[in-house]
């Protein structure tokens, strides 16, 4: 939980209520690579901060496996829609790597926004975020197949760096070979 208070001092204050009552409702949970959060017919009312590690949402539908989303420290996903949503999102959620997460019930972030200002301001932050990395997904995205990887590498370089290229031919929705090419 120390972990976890220390992202949180970023953004709150020490004397924040709110801090305090984010924190008494959050459980931390742990995952290993491979292991599902969350299968695309369920719904997990849960807003999860990634403290550590990589979590990612599959496309299940198609033909081969489509890395839909990836959530890297400091970023956030739920097991729903969105964080006003109790529905399933149609996706696979699933720890890349060992992980861990901080996990808080969708009606308590609720409340605590409508409770708290510097928690809505929070939650905001964590928005934007969000909305950027789809920004850049869909930038690179429309890219070709074989100029995708060049564009990840531009636009999130750190990601690029850190997936290995499985990983990055399903984020990507590309050929193996092509990442295998392109890294040379």
């Amino acid at each position: 939980m120390k972990r976890f208070t220390k992202h949180l001092d970023t953004y709150f204050n020490a004397d924040d209520p709110c801090r305090d009552e984010l924190i008494k409702h959050t459980k931390l949970r742990q995952g290993k690579r491979g292991q599902i959060y969350c299968r695309e017919d369920e719904s997990r009312p849960y807003w999860c901060y990634v403290l550590d590690g990589r979590i990612g949402a599959y496309e299940t539908k198609l033909k081969k496996p489509y890395l839909h989303w990836i959530a890297t420290e400091g970023n956030y996903f739920t097991g729903t829609k969105h964080e006003y949503s109790f529905n399933s999102q149609d996706l696979n959620i699933q720890f890349l790597k060992k992980s861990t997460i901080a996990c808080i019930p969708l009606t308590v972030l609720q409340e605590l926004q409508d409770q708290y200002p510097s928690m809505h301001h929070f939650v905001s932050i964590m928005r934007q975020r969000k909305s950027d990395f789809f920004n850049k997904k869909g930038l690179i995205m429309a890219q070709e197949a074989r100029d995708r990887s060049a564009k990840l590498k531009e636009l999130m370089p750190a990601l690029w760096h850190s997936l290995n290229n499985k990983l990055l031919s399903q984020f990507l929705y590309i050929d193996p070979k092509t990442i295998y090419r392109n890294r040379k």
